[in-house]
């Protein structure tokens, strides 16, 4: 029997505040090191839905595998969808302003720097498909189809 398409489900995590000396909203990003996947790129924070853990919970304990910080599920909000499908993944970005804890590096092995920027002006040597979320979200797009869509005119 030939086997099913499966897709990977994963969680990525965008931790918003605003800024207050400027009053502009800001977003969290981890530069990437040692992963060999966009290494030296700005990215969401996040990781992989473990089996039998639910996306809520999943953010939750990536969140302080990561940055050493506590959600509580009540502020978290699924904002985008990604269906990443050359990867086999459907991609929850999941949002939040409110975390307890002090931000650190939990993976340091995986990540050299965690940075707040603003919304409005994102770092060059940000993951391109972070930076297509980020705009979808900030422009009320929920779901995105893109790869999908690309890749069947491939096909």
């Amino acid at each position: 029997m030939e086997e099913r398409y499966k897709s990977m489900i994963v969680v990525d995590l965008m931790l918003i505040r605003k800024n207050e000396e400027t009053g502009k909203k800001e977003v969290l990003l981890a530069l990437r090191k040692n992963t060999g996947y966009n290494d030296g790129e700005y990215e969401l924070p996040g990781g992989h839905v473990d089996e039998g853990e639910d996306l809520m919970n999943a953010m939750i304990r990536e969140a302080y595998e990561e940055l050493k910080i506590k959600l509580k599920l009540e502020d978290l909000h699924i904002e985008h969808i990604l269906h990443h499908y050359k990867g086999n993944r459907l991609k929850f970005i999941i949002s939040s302003e409110k975390y307890e804890g002090n931000l650190e590096i939990g993976e340091p092995e995986k990540c050299e720097n965690l940075e707040w920027f603003n919304i409005e002006e994102l770092p060059e040597n940000l993951d391109k498909r972070a930076k297509k979320v980020i705009r979808e979200i900030e422009n009320n797009i929920f779901y995105d189809n893109s790869d999908f869509v690309n890749y069947k005119m491939i096909v």
